[in-house]
């Protein structure tokens, strides 16, 4: 079947403060996931079979947190409706069709955020996304 594409979101009815929310709260997950897993630390460089993981900390180091988080953010979906689809539609040029595994409560995402994006995803992107299989229909 199509791959299933894990997601972060955060789904607002306006662009006004989209960005720097979901910096907010993507950077939290982010940064909480490099101190968790130690994964600036240098015991990548001594494991065998992790030289790919030494590789990418390594850039991950000359980058910093900051734009780590930026390129975290450059793959999630944030934003408008609008905005996320048109995230997804250059996903589907470059995978073609995919199904999804979106979270919306990440990073101390406060509740309501989480559950106001998640609502609004549903009834605007939702519909949207399953129009693009054979005719709506359910993938197996």
């Amino acid at each position: 079947g199509p791959p299933l594409l894990a997601d972060f979101c955060v789904c607002t009815a306006a662009m006004d403060g989209a960005e720097e929310t979901a910096r907010r709260y993507m950077g939290k997950f982010v940064e909480s996931n490099f101190y968790h897993y130690e994964l600036l630390g240098p015991h990548f460089s001594t494991v065998k079979g992790y030289d790919a993981y030494a590789q990418k900390i390594a850039m991950a180091r000359e980058i910093g947190m900051d734009g780590i988080v930026s390129a975290f953010m450059e793959a999630a979906v944030w934003g408008t409706p609008d905005r996320i689809l048109r995230k997804f539609e250059e996903r589907r040029a470059i995978v073609g069709e995919f199904e999804l595994a979106t979270s919306f409560r990440f990073g101390g995402t406060p509740f309501d955020l989480a559950e106001s994006g998640l609502r609004l995803y549903a009834k605007e992107v939702l519909p949207v996304v399953r129009s693009w299989t054979k005719a709506g229909a359910p993938r197996s």
